[in-house]
């Protein structure tokens, strides 16, 4: 089995089990080596051997658990774009196009931050404008910090003056302005969706992020002007640090955003990933994070709709995200027990003596 795609910018560890190889990082020119050599290779031992050479190719049967480096394609490869447009998929007839690759930004939990693969490459308007065929009446902009490009405002203007719907991967506070969030609204934004990442301005700023209350203030202010039905905002509880004190923050100032237009909020518990500043950072565990989302959810009572995703499963998350090959097979275990979060806890706590360090481990569920 060949694998490959976003994780392997991450760890790719946990499907060393599972894979004969796996491509790091961006495949756009390295997919074509990889296919000459299994196109060739006279039997599968040979074609390991071979795949084995290559840089930027995993292969664990070759490599145990020493990761190459992380393969970038040349500039003018870019944009990677739709090959298939279909209805039976999530995203159905949607074309979606890389309006930039990787990111100029520092957050410090972020595996596409700027250092990663050269940091931002934009793909220039007038390219991205020519790529989308004619008839296309979805298009979705792709990338790590989508508007953070420069034209974005106009891009979406050009797509809509087309009778395109526009949906964006990502939005930035600091970049949402009147004439953005007016072509925002023009290409069928109901609901502005942006990150608010951290529950206080303390640790958005040991985020590295450069939100802050003016921005998510003006994002709300501006949802209101443009007739958006609400602001939605997404962020992480259970960081580094993090006290009560910081989500009684949250639930004050997101209680003022909603004195300006109706707030929803996303939460997702915090999950340290490899090659990330906040690397080993441990889970704040199942008990603590749903605590402080059960106290942000009793501040903004009435307020706010709060949504948390699972804490038992982010734990699951962070298991995999930390791990390695025996955490990858620890899920196969799982899945044959049925797949239960019981399942996957006691299949990742029979590992824990081997695993468990006197600083830190992976398999601590409580607070």
């Amino acid at each position: 089995m060949l694998a490959g795609g976003p994780l392997t910018f991450s760890n790719p560890l946990p499907l060393a089990g599972y894979a004969d190889a796996i491509v790091m990082g961006e495949a756009d020119e390295l997919i074509h080596d990889v296919l000459s050599v299994l196109e060739s290779a006279s039997s599968k031992s040979a074609a390991l051997a071979a795949l084995a050479q290559l840089p930027h190719v995993f292969v664990p049967s070759a490599h145990g658990a020493s990761l190459p480096s992380i393969a970038k394609c040349s500039d003018e490869r870019l944009p990677a774009y739709s090959a298939i447009r279909t209805p039976d998929t999530e995203l159905s007839n949607m074309f979606l196009i890389e309006t930039e690759r990787g990111c100029s930004r520092a957050c410090r939990y972020c595996v596409m931050r700027r250092s990663t693969n050269g940091g931002m490459r934009l793909v220039p308007k007038e390219r991205l404008l020519e790529l989308v065929p004619e008839g296309v009446t979805k298009v979705g902009l792709v990338g790590a910090a989508v508007s953070d490009h420069p034209k974005i405002a106009e891009i979406v203007r050009a797509l809509t003056a087309r009778s395109c719907h526009v949906g964006l991967s990502s939005l930035r506070p600091d970049r949402l302005s009147d004439d953005f969030v007016g072509a925002l609204r023009e290409g069928g934004y109901r609901t502005l969706t942006t990150a608010m990442d951290g529950p206080s301005e303390r640790l958005r700023e040991s985020l590295e992020r450069r939100a802050r209350i003016k921005h998510l203030q003006r994002a709300a202010e501006l949802a209101r002007a443009h007739g958006m039905k609400r602001l939605k905002l997404y962020l992480m509880i259970g960081l580094p640090s993090e006290t009560d004190a910081d989500i009684d923050e949250c639930a004050a100032f997101v209680s003022e955003l909603a004195g300006i237009v109706p707030i929803a909020l996303g939460i997702a518990p915090f999950c340290a990933k490899r090659n990330t500043p906040l690397d080993k950072s441990p889970f704040a565990g199942i008990t603590t994070v749903n605590a402080r989302l059960d106290r942000l959810r009793r501040g903004l009572k009435g307020r706010a709709d709060v949504r948390g995703t699972s804490a038992r499963w982010a734990w699951v998350e962070y298991v995999l995200a930390q791990g390695g090959e025996v955490e990858g097979l620890a899920v196969r275990e799982a899945v044959l027990r049925g797949g239960s979060f019981a399942d996957y806890k006691r299949a990742f706590e029979a590992l824990a003596p081997a695993r468990a360090t006197a600083k830190r481990s992976l398999f601590v569920l409580g607070s």
